[in-house]
């Protein structure tokens, strides 16, 4: 088989069972072979060996799209309940002084259509239109008090794009810092710290069912055709 030259250092130190040499080409079709030799670079400096098995690779490729799946249902969540709180407070009153910028637009665009102008209003907006609520109707977003909710939403805002450009989250540097109890000293970058940001903005029971769903994104769900689940101890996050 003739390889290009990123392939050739893809396979370096890899170690390959039979049953997966007849999938391996494949996946570095459909899913890329420079994520594959990030995710290898990461692994390796924890083997003793110097080498590294393909499974372990496999496995954090599908482990990060797993915990992406989870933290889009709940962004998506979070956007309806900001958005549903808003359309059901001012469906017939959409002439409001507390209006952003951005969503006088929006209605001007639609009609004066509340729900099509929510519809059609970014995340980053929808977030600062929040935040300029009448403070009964803000209240029902149940935003945390303190200094660092601003922090926090840019945060959020970032963890967003991140998941919605398909970002390799495990690996990604572009994290905005938060401010959440028990992660490095209540300030971090880091994915742990921005998903439990995310889940501080949700409801309590919607918060704790996220936090569980993904401490499951580490269990082998594998199928009898699927590559050996072997996940990585040191790259597993836990809630």
């Amino acid at each position: 088989m003739n390889m290009t030259e990123r392939e050739k250092i893809f396979y370096q130190n890899l170690i390959i069972s039979d049953e997966d040499n007849t999938r391996i080409a494949n996946y570095l079709k459909t899913k890329g072979i420079e994520k594959h030799i990030l995710i290898k670079e990461k692994l390796l400096p924890w083997s003793e060996s110097g080498n590294i098995e393909y499974t372990k690779v496999a496995s954090t490729y599908r482990y990060d799209k797993r915990i992406r799946l989870v933290l889009f249902k709940y962004l998506s969540y979070l956007e309806e309940f900001y958005r549903a709180i808003i359309l059901d407070h001012y469906i017939n009153e959409v002439r409001q002084r507390f209006w952003i910028t951005e969503l006088r637009k929006k209605l001007k665009d639609n009609s004066n259509n509340l729900n099509d102008a929510l519809e059609h209003l970014d995340f980053s907006s929808l977030l600062i239109q929040s935040q300029k609520l009448p403070k009964a109707i803000k209240k029902l977003c149940l935003f945390l008090s303190g200094r660092h909710l601003t922090d926090n939403f840019f945060a959020l805002k970032e963890l967003r794009n991140a998941v919605m450009h398909n970002k390799f989250l495990l690996l990604y540097r572009g994290f905005n810092e938060c401010y959440v109890q028990g992660v490095d000293g209540e300030k971090s970058a880091n994915l742990k710290a921005n998903i439990l940001n995310l889940i501080q903005f949700l409801p309590q029971e919607v918060g704790t069912q996220c936090k569980k769903d993904i401490n499951d994104c580490k269990e082998d769900r594998n199928k009898s055709n699927d590559t050996t689940w072997d996940l990585p101890p040191q790259i597993v996050i836990t809630l």
